[in-house]
């Protein structure tokens, strides 16, 4: 199979249109070692022979592009129904030890002194450097898109289908399954690509991030990722024009994340680059950087430059299969990301995101389990207590806290930060403008968690209005059994007869909520208002319930209906009313110093005083 050569975290597609002037001269009147004059003329696929000599420029080290020489093997017709591909053998500059380099993606390639198109693809264990080259006349085809400032979404009807969110009642659950980090890393390969070793790889630059999440994208994805460069660099000499090195970033700051590859053709302001594309996610808004070139590492799986990225310098506004389009200037707005770490050890990083919606949500739990790798650890026995708020455009800032004990409570906290991340961009309710995220994780470093076993008042029979001692049977981490006495009352208003408490931990007792009020969101608003009610397992939480039959309509409850009510709801033009039998008429919330895990239930019996 082939493999897309380049851009570290190759992701975006310039910004823009217009203007005139781009890279080249003749293979016979370049000497060699020398950079063709510039030119806007082009050859098509089918002006080529076998055999025919050319030239390429890409960076080899430092900044300045540098000549490597090219020899056409044919053509591949049609690889897509609009695109074929230019096979050619790369030489010079050691490719033909190292192959094709991830990082060469978008070297534009000359024959005749005319611009042919971008070096792609190359094919994995290939023994020598064959490319894939896409023609110019594709890539050229961006800039007939018009320019938008629109921030990459995924259409709302388009979501839930796509699996890319949790539900609402997965959120409440707090049971995301794994295979949601699994879609969300999808999300970073080439569209149309599957992962394994034989497949077209991205190579990721990280800088800060630690090596959890570098394997994690390498194990996941089947993704090279390289912890070599990959950091920033306060400048890079030179103009950007064609075969220099440039950046697409993902994340700046004190944690940094890029795709390197190269400028294909600069006109005026306008950029194309890489020749693929970087996710296939159409209008983008994602910065912009020259890129300076280490060094090249050769490989026999992978070779691939060692790259830093220099200050941001544009946008990349289109992510298409051609290629990237950008411009330079303007740059683009950036979501902060500020986490701050207590207890073991006090730090804090601040990041800026790009605005690519389908993504973010992965960028910011990578960011988090950075700062835990960082700072401390992520795996191991210990604790972390999180507290996340989200600044949304619009509405109140929601914020939500949990607790996380045992050897994975680092993988549990960040999954869990990817779910709730993953519902606010990727919700099919409503577009949400989310402008920011601050992340507090306090670590310990001992399990914390209790679990607790059975619930045991000082009597069962009880009169409205009574407080009743209840004694809390709990198992501590080490087996220890403890007690703990709580009061639970008995509401005033209460009728005769069987009274049930039930008791337990937050998440559990949210998840119990749901199960009893069967109000699943259908607005953004809605579900805004539960998100902002979800409690941790650092509090006790107490429902009293009675028998009483009611309908969950639209997202609202309403119980205690009278017949009538109920079966005019519940006719065929409320199809989604739910029917319920059971209220919640009395709840309470304790905060706890230490988390616990589980429920316990009591069934009272209630008899009012005689006279």
């Amino acid at each position: 199979m082939r493999r897309t050569v380049g851009t570290g975290l190759c992701l975006l597609w310039l910004w823009g249109a217009v203007a005139a002037t781009s890279s080249e001269a003749s293979a016979e009147s370049v000497p060699e070692g020398s950079t063709p004059a510039m030119t806007t003329e082009t050859i098509a696929p089918e002006e080529l022979v076998r055999g025919q000599k050319g030239w390429g420029l890409s960076v080899f080290a430092g900044s300045e592009p540098e000549r490597f020489e090219v020899e056409v093997l044919g053509v591949a017709k049609n690889s897509t129904p609009e695109l074929s591909y230019i096979l050619a053998r790369l030489t010079g500059h050691g490719l033909e030890r190292s192959g094709v380099a991830a990082g060469m993606s978008g070297s534009p390639v000359y024959f005749d002194g005319k611009l042919a198109g971008a070096v792609a693809y190359s094919y994995p264990y290939g023994l020598d450097a064959i490319a894939g080259i896409t023609p110019i006349g594709g890539m050229r085809r961006l800039s007939e898109i018009p320019t938008t400032a629109v921030p990459s979404q995924v259409p709302a009807a388009s979501v839930s289908a796509s699996g890319l969110a949790p539900s609402f009642e997965d959120l409440v659950r707090r049971s995301f399954p794994r295979s949601l980090l699994d879609d969300q890393l999808q999300r970073l390969l080439p569209s149309g690509e599957e992962k394994g070793p034989s497949s077209p790889a991205l190579r990721f630059t990280l800088s800060g991030f630690g090596p959890m999440a570098s394997n994690l994208l390498q194990d996941t994805v089947g993704m090279p990722v390289s912890g070599l460069g990959g950091g920033s660099v306060p400048e890079v000499p030179g103009e950007l024009g064609p075969g220099s090195a440039v950046a697409a970033l993902l994340v700046t700051g004190d944690m940094i994340m890029a795709a390197h590859g190269t400028v294909t053709e600069r006109r005026g302001d306008e950029i194309l680059a890489f020749g693929h594309p970087l996710f296939s996610l159409g209008p983008v808004s994602i910065p912009m950087a020259r890129s300076e070139v280490v060094t090249v590492l050769a490989s026999a799986a992978n070779s691939f430059k060692i790259s830093n990225a220099g200050p941001v310098i544009g946008t990349f506004d289109q992510d298409r299969e051609p290629g990237a389009r950008g411009y330079l200037g303007a740059e683009p707005w950036l979501m902060p990301v500020d986490i701050r770490l207590t207890g073991m050890v006090e730090a804090s990083y601040r990041m800026r995101i790009a605005e690519i919606r389908q993504m973010r949500p992965l960028l910011t739990t990578l960011a988090a389990l950075g700062a835990l790798n960082g700072a401390t650890f992520s795996a191991g026995p210990h604790g972390i207590d999180l507290e996340a708020r989200y600044r949304l455009e619009g509405h109140d800032d929601l914020v939500v806290r949990q607790s996380f004990d045992g050897d994975q409570a680092g993988v549990d906290c960040v999954l869990f930060l990817l779910g709730f991340g993953a519902f606010l961009d990727l919700n099919d309710l409503a577009e949400v403008d989310l402008r920011g995220v601050e992340i507090h994780l306090h670590q310990v470093a001992e399990q914390r968690q209790a679990t607790l076993v059975s619930a045991h008042p000082e009597q069962l029979r009880v009169a409205p209005g009574d407080r009743v001692p209840v004694w809390l049977e709990l198992v501590a981490h080490r087996g220890e059994r403890f007690r703990r006495r709580v009061e639970v009352e008995i509401p005033e208003g209460i009728g005769e007869g069987r009274y049930v408490v039930l008791l337990g931990d937050g998440t559990s007792m949210d998840a119990a909520r749901l199960q009893v009020e069967k109000a699943s969101p259908t607005s953004f608003e809605q579900a805004l208002r539960q998100m902002s009610r979800l409690h941790s397992r650092r509090q006790l939480q107490i429902f009293g319930l009675v028998g009483r039959k009611g309908l969950a309509l639209r997202g609202e409850v309403l119980p205690d209906l009278p017949g009538s009510l109920r079966a005019i709801y519940g006719s065929s033009g409320y199809s989604t009313a739910e029917p319920l039998a059971l209220a919640i008429v009395q709840e309470e919330v304790l905060d706890l110093e230490n988390p616990i895990e589980g429920a316990a239930r009591i069934d009272f019996e209630v008899r009012r005083p005689r006279d």
